[in-house]
């Protein structure tokens, strides 16, 4: 069992201060292949991801000697442009692999024109995070079926987000048309608007933060079982997020704990044009450094390189980064097996912008406008990609 979240706001309070006297188990890396100042992109302020990355950030910046900044946003498209404008070299706290999946096909706002698919892989594993419909302790709400009709806390920023709490509906038989929705600024303040009594229901982590403060509110929180044995539920969740499971939560908020839920892998990512050399040495940092900076927030030492090891071989749904390959080569966990599998999802994402520019020219053509709020683009891309088979978990 994880240690109890409420020592979350302790360790951050004492992090930025107190940095481990003795020297890092490992030979620093050869300045020519750091960056003069590293760039983390994360989740908002409010999140574990954002904790998480703020916590990690003194050790790294000690181990690379060189500043490390991280740049909290609530979006994927904030966090990928960052990366992009070279103010942030990856996304280091609180994105999932469904965010990623979501950038890898162009789905939502990632089908504007300025966007399309998007190449990127894993650095890293960063945590599983559970996931599930949270509503307030006093609500009338018992089962997902429940839902209908009532009010849902949404922000429109995180397609990945979205789609986990239309893909928790889609298990009920629901969607977001039989529901009503509040739109809110970003995810802290949808676990806020249900504590607040704005809203009947949101999709909310257990781990994160803010749902620490919510779930002090008067009323107390409850989050909604989802049968882990109703595999026509599940396989309604599936064929709307194909990248995500359910499991017992074993961690987070006491309201949590014992109920099956979403389980989301959250991953370190990037683009894979980044330097590779630099992202070979983020990998070895967080593998083994992972005993210096671990105590510093619970779910810190889910990035040690057993779980990246577990990871790749049982939840992996995107293609890890040429530089961790290079890693996990030479830390012999790498086979003939796992080659063909990433090699696989590379050649799945050439494709997938080769479809689009394809796509492209017949809108142009056609002159259709190249807008995620446009039917009739969306209507073209979406068959265009039709080929395309959904990205899922890994198993070996």
């Amino acid at each position: 069992m994880k240690k109890s979240f409420s020592i979350v706001f302790l360790t951050l309070a004492m992090v930025m201060m107190v940095i481990p006297g003795k020297s890092l188990a490992q030979k620093k890396p050869a300045q020519g292949k750091i960056p003069p100042l590293i760039g983390v992109a994360s989740a908002g302020v409010g999140s574990a991801g954002h904790s998480m990355a703020v916590a990690y950030a003194p050790i790294m910046q000690k181990y690379f000697g060189t500043p490390v900044r991280v740049l909290p946003a609530w979006s994927a498209g904030v966090n990928l442009s960052q990366i992009k404008d070279r103010k942030a070299h990856f996304i280091g706290g609180g994105a999932s692999q469904s965010m990623a999946v979501d950038a890898i096909v162009a789905r939502d706002f990632f089908a504007n024109h300025e966007w399309g698919p998007q190449e990127v892989g894993t650095v890293w594993h960063n945590y599983a995070c559970p996931y599930g419909i949270m509503v307030r302790g006093d609500s009338n709400i018992k089962t997902l079926a429940d839902l209908k009709g009532k009010k849902a806390a949404i922000y429109l920023v995180s397609p990945a987000w979205r789609l986990g709490l239309e893909a928790c509906l889609a298990f009920a038989g629901l969607s977001l048309k039989d529901v009503q929705t509040v739109e809110v600024g970003g995810y802290d303040q949808t676990a806020r608007a249900v504590a607040d009594g704005r809203a009947d229901f949101t999709y909310n982590a257990p781990i994160s933060t803010v749902t620490i403060e919510v779930a002090e509110n008067p009323y107390g929180i409850r989050y909604l079982p989802m049968d882990l044995k109703d595999k026509a539920g599940w396989d309604r969740f599936w064929a709307v997020r194909s990248d995500s499971g359910g499991a017992i939560c074993t961690t987070g908020v006491k309201a949590a704990i014992g109920v099956p839920m979403v389980n989301s892998p959250f991953v370190v990512w990037t683009y894979k044009w980044v330097d590779q050399d630099f992202v070979y040495q983020l990998a070895k940092f967080f593998s083994e450094q992972n005993a210096q900076y671990k105590a510093l927030h619970p779910n810190l030492p889910e990035m040690s390189f057993e779980a990246m090891v577990k990871f790749k071989e049982t939840a992996a749904a995107i293609p890890i980064l040429p530089g961790t390959v290079r890693y996990l080569k030479e830390k012999g966990k790498w086979n003939a097996s796992d080659e063909k599998w990433n090699d696989a999802q590379w050649a799945t994402q050439k494709k997938l912008i080769e479809l689009w520019d394809k796509a492209e020219e017949e809108a142009n053509s056609k002159k259709i406008r190249i807008d995620y709020k446009n039917k009739a683009w969306m209507d073209l891309w979406e068959k265009s990609k039709a080929e395309i088979p959904p990205f899922k978990a890994r198993l070996k």
